[in-house]
């Protein structure tokens, strides 16, 4: 059987005589578009009647073992030899370039672009030539028709090399390529495609896949539409050439690919709720907490936000009101990253006992987690593109959740939660979203705590925390216009921001031995205690205020504590700073503030009238700590021998009444971000005090228990 014959057989042709007729590549088996005959010297000579590529065609019966390799009769040397060239015209078929193939024998081909020398001939090189698409008079003509006959864009197949452009073409496809393949894409060849749908076939190798993602993006970028499609079972480095697919195939491939449907978003219908009833508003806690969302909570860090919502948490767990508001019952999680087993402990106890639960009614109802000094806490990380990856810190939360039936979250806090950057504002949406999805997930509502920044807003980092929150709550312990906070255990709480309440609106609490609680849920004379604690704590910060006011004037404004036109309670009533405070409560004042060693009496030469004159003046911290400081008041007072603890708070002051009894322990504090301001701390000298002298509450290296 001659190798003619073996063809044709192979491709399962006819034989007639002294040449075969066989289907070209791409076409139905019934197809006879390309014959094959011996030809002289062994070579066999092949035609194609249909628009297939006879080279392309004499290579794959090589590659198929068919032929020998690749040798002519005349070639004495395997030396470099051109194998076909490809031409680029313009729209008129005015040859503009060539690309000319060159192959040798164990090497991989080359391409030469050539221009026209005008003479017949070419020149190497391409410089001041216009680019063009390959096949472009077919481009231009089949938009055209579109054009003309009010129908879509044309299809247009786009590969890497001229041949596997001819290929598709010879199977009835409007097909293009361009010079240099991969290398030769150029971002203006895109607009010649605008409005067309464009298939790419990549080559099977990295440069294929690059040269698809980029000529795809360029395309739409300049109005076309995109449509990349990888041949199914291509070898490594193998392209339209090498698949044994048929246009048929290749057809059904892009039908597939262009009319896939559309991927919407969730289209809600109003016309499907006419008639239904509107459900109403859910909440975990009433109008302050959606349920189903996520909300953040601030606050300083001395305001108490982590006793507040391992509160709120007991609340919810056993479905009571929290601050005379409702809540949902749910099973409650309190996760915080900064205290540990014990003090949850101690936290809790008290909080029971302020409301009543026995601890062991939480079992199965609340759950507390510490994490305080476990690395990787971050529920999301950020790449450097800044892409969010999701933690398996996030993925425990989320599988404890579930597991547990929890409905209502509490995170504690978000510094150790989110590892991005809070002033990028998509790295904290992408957060909030999901914290979001987390409490859609467990069908329950999650609370994220945060703190304020040092600018003065609720909240730190840029306005994404504001902006992504659909609600948002803001914790504080209210103070005065000079920044004094009159009574240290008040707190408030107000809806910053509230998409489904009013905003502004506020609660307000205090609170009262380790746990918050309302101030008609203290006894009477409990409240009148701290009323009269207030009003003293008010007179003391606005005689100070006046007293510094007329420090700062310089000599001969100084004021006294005896009796005469120097009289400090008299000089100060109607001054700006006294706040209305007529004489007698400023000089309740004084006497508090002599006995307290806030100030104290200094004798000093009265220049003018050349003597001595005794004046009031603020005591300094070794003055505090003095035992007595007797003054030429009405009275003489002594101070108190106790040591102020080590840690306390700058937001927490302790008052004495005028008859030296102690209002009460004020609130506890960490200070968060700054160190604590011990000036401010005021003790009694016999109330309140353990027979060592240290506060009832406080351990002796100053640590609250």
């Amino acid at each position: 059987m001659s190798a003619a014959q073996e063809i044709t057989r192979h491709y399962g042709g006819d034989w007639h005589g002294s040449y075969g007729t066989f289907p070209a590549p791409g076409h139905s088996k019934q197809d006879r578009g390309v014959s094959v005959k011996d030809g002289a010297n062994g070579d066999v000579v092949f035609n194609s009647f249909n628009g297939a590529d006879w080279r392309e065609i004499k290579d794959e019966c090589r590659r198929n073992g068919l032929l020998p390799e690749r040798q002519r009769a005349n070639d004495n040397c395997n030396g470099p030899r051109e194998t076909g060239h490809y031409e680029y015209v313009d729209a008129d078929g005015a040859v503009l370039y060539r690309t000319v193939r060159i192959e040798q024998v164990g090497k991989r081909k080359q391409f030469r672009a050539q221009r026209p020398d005008g003479r017949g001939g070419w020149i190497n090189g391409m410089s001041e030539v216009q680019r063009v698409l390959y096949r472009w008079p077919e481009i231009k003509a089949a938009i055209g028709k579109s054009v003309l006959t009010d129908m879509p864009f044309p299809t247009v197949y786009l590969v890497e090399g001229e041949r596997k452009a001819d290929k598709l073409a010879s199977w009835g496809l409007t097909a293009t390529a361009v010079a240099f393949g991969c290398k030769g894409w150029r971002k203006d060849y895109a607009e010649a495609l605008e409005g067309c749908t464009v298939i790419i076939l990549p080559d099977n190798d990295d440069e294929g896949r690059g040269f698809a993602d980029r000529a795809g993006k360029d395309i739409e970028a300049a109005g076309g539409t995109v449509r990349i499609i990888n041949l199914p079972g291509l070898p490594p480095k193998g392209d339209i050439i090498d698949w044994s697919g048929t246009a048929v195939d290749l057809q059904a491939l892009v039908d597939n690919a262009i009319n896939t449907p559309a991927k919407l978003l969730p289209l809600l219908d109003p016309a499907a709720w006419h008639g239904q009833e509107t459900p109403s508003r859910e909440w975990a806690w009433n109008d302050y907490i959606p349920h189903r969302q996520a909300t953040y909570l601030t606050g300083p860090g001395s305001a108490g936000k982590s006793l507040l919502t391992q509160q709120l948490c007991t609340a919810i767990a056993m479905g009571l009101p929290f601050m005379g508001v409702e809540t949902r019952r749910a099973v409650a999680i309190y996760v915080t990253c900064e205290d540990d087993a014990d003090e949850l402990h101690r936290r809790q106890k008290a909080i029971c006992d302020a409301m009543g639960v026995p601890l062991s009614a939480l079992s199965g109802k609340l759950h507390l987690v510490s994490l305080a000094g476990v690395a990787a806490n971050e529920l999301v990380t950020f790449t450097p593109e800044g892409k969010m990856i999701v933690g398996d810190a996030y993925r425990v939360l989320l599988d404890t959740a579930k597991t547990t039936g929890a409905g209502f979250l509490a995170l504690d806090n978000v510094a150790h939660l989110f590892a991005g950057n809070e002033n990028i504002r998509n790295q904290v949406a992408a957060f909030v979203s999901l914290l979001n999805g987390l409490a859609l997930e467990i069908d329950g509502s999650v609370l994220f705590l945060g703190h304020p920044n040092k600018a003065g807003q609720d909240f730190s980092g840029s306005t994404a925390w504001e902006n992504q929150v659909r609600s948002r709550l803001f914790m504080e312990v209210p103070k005065d216009d000079l920044g004094n906070a009159p009574d240290p255990d008040a707190r408030v709480l107000l809806r910053g921001k509230a998409n489904y309440a009013r905003n502004g609106e506020r609660l307000t609490f205090r609170w009262h031995k380790w746990a918050f609680i309302l101030e008609d849920e203290l006894p009477q004379d409990q409240r009148a205690e701290i009323a009269e604690t207030i009003l003293a704590n008010a007179e003391n910060e606005a005689f100070l205020a006046c007293l510094r006011a007329r420090m700062a004037q310089g000599d001969g404004r100084e004021v006294g504590p005896s009796s005469g036109p120097n009289y400090a309670p008299s000089q100060f009533e109607g001054m700006p700073q006294a706040k209305g405070f007529g004489r007698a409560k400023l000089k309740r004042a004084m006497d508090r503030l002599y006995q307290t060693g806030k100030i104290k009496s200094e004798t000093v030469m009265d220049r003018k009238a050349k003597r001595e004159k005794t004046i009031i003046v603020e005591a300094d911290e070794a003055s505090h700590n003095s035992h007595n400081a007797p003054h030429n008041g009405s009275t003489t007072q002594v101070h108190n021998t106790a040591q102020r603890p080590h840690n306390m708070g700058s937001a927490h002051t302790y008052i004495i009444n005028n008859m030296g009894a102690a209002q009460g322990s004020a609130a506890p504090s960490r200070e968060e971000e700054e160190g604590p301001d011990l000036s401010r701390v005021v003790f009694a000298a016999d109330d309140g005090l353990d027979t060592d002298g240290n506060i009832i509450g406080w351990d002796d290296d100053g640590r609250a228990h």
